[in-house]
């Protein structure tokens, strides 16, 4: 009975919390430390994670003029830098994009060791890849 119990003041607690939350305000420091890890322009990718920028609008944009492509994993090689404790991948691809021919480009991103099996030569991921830069491309 006690689990139970803990599980119903979880619930509760959540709630109240859920009523006090300022979205827009976690949303401002969410960018702020997404901003503060990349260290950089939050407008300019930041290199772990291929276009992805530390502006979620600007995702969201990219997002929404990409075009979706299929990856096929050819090659992966950690590139010394790390994110935290996590490596960053240099991931070599073959993009295939409807009505043009496959072309070979790298991804940078970084990668926990639990997901490496997703990212070894033969898989195909989806991406999406901007219509003017065949090389920017973001997971998804």
């Amino acid at each position: 009975m006690g689990v139970l119990n803990d599980v119903w003041r979880l619930i509760k607690a959540g709630g109240r919390e859920r009523a006090r939350t300022d979205y827009a305000e976690a949303l401002r420091q969410s960018a702020d430390l997404a901003e503060a890890m990349a260290g950089a322009d939050p407008a300019a990718p930041a290199g772990t994670h291929g276009t992805a920028t530390a502006n979620p609008f600007a995702n969201i944009e990219f997002m929404r003029q990409a075009i979706p492509v299929a990856g096929t994993v050819v090659a992966l090689a950690p590139t010394g830098q790390v994110l935290g404790d996590v490596p960053i991948y240099a991931v070599e691809l073959d993009v295939l994009r409807d009505g043009a021919p496959v072309y070979r480009t790298t991804y940078r991103t970084v990668i926990a060791a639990g997901a490496l099996h997703n990212w070894q030569p033969g898989k195909v991921l989806p991406f999406r890849v901007s219509p003017t830069d065949p090389h920017a491309l973001m997971l998804g």
